[in-house]
Parts: C-alpha cells; structure tokens; sequence
C-alpha cells in the first residue's frame, strides 16, 4: 500500500491514469471472481440480501443509508434509489466484501487499526487521510461531527467525548472516536474495529473505507 489515496477516482489526470486503470482491473477482477459464486452462499456469509430487481437476480448489499445492488451473475454495480453512478472505490469495496466474506459473527474484541495485519506499517498513512482531517474539521464544535456524522447513517456511542458508530456493511461496524484536547494533551482520534472484520475486507480495503467514511462526514458537514 503506498500513500496515495486508494481508489480514488477522482481528477483523474495523465499522470495517475495507470492507477485508475488498475482500479479498472481490480473492478473487472472482483467481478469475475463473484460471477464464479453461487449467490445464495454469498448472501448467507456476507449478511447481504437477494432479490429479483426487473426479472433479474440482484445481491442487495447496504452501504451506510444507500443500498449497493449488484446483478449476479452478469455483475453490474447500481445503487437502489437513485441513478447516480456508484464510484468506482465503492464497486470495488462492496464485491471484495461479498467476495471475501466468511459470515464470522462478532468476536466482541474491539481493536485499532495497528492491530490488523500489516496495519502498524500503514498506520502513519491511515491517521493522515482518515484521523488527522476528522481532528482538523471537527475540533472546535464536535457536536458539528454528531451533526454530520448522523447525516450519513451513523449513531452516537459512549466512547472518548464523541463518538459515533457506521454500519458500513451488514456484519461491519466502524466506530470513529474523536477526543477534544484540553491544556496538557492536544485534540485526538482513533477508529475501532471488532475483530472479526478482517473475515470480510482486507487491511487495504478497510483502510479506504474507513477513509472514505470520514471525507463523507466532512463534505456533508461543509455542503450540509
């Protein structure tokens, strides 16, 4: 994993045009992949729903308050209420979660992202994109990030001074906790995990979604 933004697909310009390929591949890749499964397995390991969308079978995976539906077994990503075009990342993120899921319950052990294979390495990157701007954004009023966060699908727990829990797949729980600062000790933050998340998504790929979570805090609170 480098330092660069992963999956994402935005301003795409010449000089990472190969990275948005690769993002291309790995999406052609996890599709192929999940076209081999057999759809009622998926489902009954990854939590996810099935239904019959226009006469067609859908896997029906949520994302946060969005509905992912993903035609199976000619894959194509769409989400339910809406024409918008899912970005790539979360193409990408929703069929490694059906792919890689292996319907472990909740171990009840909550751990840092350190803690996940090869995560200490990472972990300069991850507080970078994903902690360091919550902190930024949200410092002076964390009441403003319960605002926002809510906003996206998420709900206020009991831990640090703020905190609040996604429900980021149907067994994937991410809880962001943000502390305040005062006179000896600056403002912090940490994301939590269960455990068993690394049964459902990569080190790689929790890190973009846990990113991408948080940048969608921060642009509803700047655009809300």
């Amino acid at each position: 994993m480098g330092n660069e933004i992963l999956y994402n697909t935005e301003g795409i310009s010449t000089e990472n045009a190969l990275k948005q390929n690769n993002y291309e591949i790995a999406y052609k890749k996890a599709s192929e992949a999940l076209a081999r499964g057999d759809a009622a397995q998926i489902v009954n390991a990854s939590g996810a729903g099935l239904e019959h969308i226009h006469g067609a079978p859908h896997i029906v995976v949520p994302f946060l308050s969005n509905d992912v539906l993903i035609m199976h077994p000619e894959v194509s990503v769409s989400y339910r209420d809406t024409t918008t075009e899912v970005p790539l990342w979360l193409k990408i993120l929703t069929l490694h979660y059906l792919i890689y899921s292996k319907g472990t319950g909740e171990t009840g052990e909550q751990i840092t992202f350190k803690q996940l294979e090869g995560g200490l390495g990472y972990f300069p990157a991850f507080q970078k994109r994903t902690i360091i701007p919550l902190i930024d954004a949200f410092e002076s009023d964390l009441n403003n990030f319960l605002i926002a966060g809510k906003m996206i699908g998420g709900t206020r727990v009991q831990m640090g001074d703020c905190a609040l829990r996604f429900r980021a797949f149907p067994r994937i729980d991410i809880i962001f906790v943000l502390w305040k600062g005062d006179e000896e000790f600056p403002p912090d933050g940490n994301v939590i995990f269960d455990s068993s998340i690394a049964d459902y998504l990569t080190t790689e790929d929790i890190a973009v979604c846990s990113n991408m979570i948080a940048v969608m805090t921060i642009k509803k609170w700047k655009t809300k």
